[in-house]
């Protein structure tokens, strides 16, 4: 298998299903795209049917979305689940998961994931608070049903599409109450979050647009 991804600094959508792999001790190698470069633009045009990372190639097989590649792995992992097992919190992880897929839009523009970054002075405007609240609703009550260490308990496909969150409240230094704030904390401590993170401090590469200055 290969995995399509962009830059790890940066690219939050290749996080989630890079993560999930890793979780699942899955072999796969990765094909690095630099994003918004000329070279980096080759490699969508070769790779990418959507025009976008991440992709997966699983020999004939290639996925484009990110929840798609991430629904993929679970079914093809058969070691180990990455859904909740009981049915009522497997629908509540996928609608978790649904959600940040195609919500909290005001967030991701306001905060752009940066691992290298320390944002001190960021104050949400009123539609970024009101998607921090809603994610923080979340995750305060997966967390209080499941009692950790994660969403549901293990490690699922949800803590995978939520794992570029804890780093982006960690960047801009957001005010958690105590749960969320350990669930973060736990997130970025995860042996994978900190390979990921090894491998972004020494990336070069700077997209100016993700560069938020305050």
């Amino acid at each position: 298998m290969k995995l399509v991804i962009g830059n790890k600094n940066y690219s939050s959508w290749s996080l989630r299903p890079w993560i999930l792999m890793k979780h699942a001790q899955m072999s796969f190698d990765e094909v690095h795209v630099p994003l918004d470069t000329s070279e980096g633009a080759a490699l969508i045009r070769q790779w990418c049917p959507a025009g976008r990372v991440p992709v997966l190639h699983d020999g004939p097989l290639v996925l484009w979305d990110s929840l798609a590649i991430c629904e993929y792995i679970a079914d093809k992992v058969t070691d180990r689940s990455l859904w909740p097992e009981r049915p009522d919190e497997r629908g509540r992880a996928r609608a978790m998961s649904a959600e940040m897929h195609s919500g909290f839009a005001d967030m991701r523009e306001a905060m752009p994931m940066n691992c290298r970054r320390r944002v001190e002075a960021f104050k949400p405007p009123l539609a970024v608070q009101i998607d921090i609240n809603r994610i923080v609703q979340l995750f305060e009550d997966a967390l209080q049903q499941s009692g950790g260490p994660w969403l549901f308990t293990h490690y699922s496909v949800a803590d995978a599409m939520f794992a570029p969150v804890a780093s982006r409240f960690h960047t801009y230094r957001v005010n958690l109450p105590t749960l969320s704030r350990q669930y973060v904390d736990r997130t970025l401590q995860d042996p994978p979050m900190q390979d990921w993170y090894a491998a972004a401090a020494v990336e070069t590469a700077v997209i100016e647009h993700s560069e938020i200055n305050v």
